[in-house]
């Protein structure tokens, strides 16, 4: 049984709009130039994890993977301000090449997400990373190589988020499937265990990444996983 859907209705998206309590939503809700596709409860989520990044001292830099129309980084701009540091990916050129002629001070790249050389120049380019939101190819193993690769790179109170997980479940294209190894919802059960390694020996496919020593928290809404970077040091029981 499937019980998602699409909506262009303006009736019914004035309706959305109203249901929203964040400052991102009533952004995203405002006239734009370009299209932006968002899951309607995603926009209240990001508010919670990345408003805190509206007040940091360093300009913040930001990576989104998936660009389309680039609607979304008209939404980011506004968001983050003008001191932000806004770079796109997408396989696509011409959607790389739209975002940077749109006039927002954003910076379009072309490439593949999966490709480690790519993401590390990029991530040069930008000075180091902050933020990555992956809403790319939603393909599992686009979407593992992608972590692999910038996980690593992102900066102490960083966040990495991956999107759309609900590919996850599907076959095809997607190489989903309920409980299927590879897919990024198996990735992320394997990331909750591997946070427990203080207390037992965990061997995974991330094992060697160590994240106990770098993931403090995971947050896991419907089909958008939230991880936070920062140095974690092993617990300490207090008896007291």
């Amino acid at each position: 049984m499937v019980d998602f859907r699409t909506t262009s209705d303006p009736r019914e998206i004035a309706q959305l709009a109203q249901a929203s309590k964040s400052q991102l939503a009533e952004l995203f809700f405002s006239k734009r130039d370009s299209v932006s596709l968002k899951w309607h409860h995603y926009l209240d989520v990001y508010d919670r994890y990345l408003s805190p990044y509206r007040t940091r001292e360093q300009p913040l830099r930001f990576l989104e993977i998936g660009i389309a129309e680039g609607g979304s980084f008209q939404i980011w701009r506004s968001y983050f301000g003008p001191e932000a540091i806004l770079f796109g990916i997408d396989i696509d050129a011409e959607s790389a090449s739209n975002l940077n002629t749109l006039g927002i001070n954003c910076c379009g790249r072309a490439g593949d997400q999966a490709d480690p050389v790519f993401l590390r120049r990029v991530v040069e380019e930008m000075g180091g990373l902050d933020i990555v939101i992956d809403d790319g190819s939603h393909v599992a193993e686009h979407q593992i190589a992608t972590f692999r690769t910038l996980f690593p790179l992102l900066s102490n109170g960083g966040m990495y988020l991956c999107e759309d997980l609900h590919t996850a479940y599907w076959g095809g294209q997607w190489q989903g499937g309920l409980k299927k190894p590879g897919t990024f919802i198996e990735v992320t059960k394997d990331i909750i265990d591997c946070l427990h390694s203080w207390y037992a020996p965990i061997a995974n496919d991330l094992s060697d990444m160590e994240l106990h020593r770098s993931v403090p928290a995971i947050h896991i809404h419907d089909s958008l996983v939230v991880i936070e970077k920062a140095h974690v040091d092993a617990p300490v029981m207090i008896i007291w």
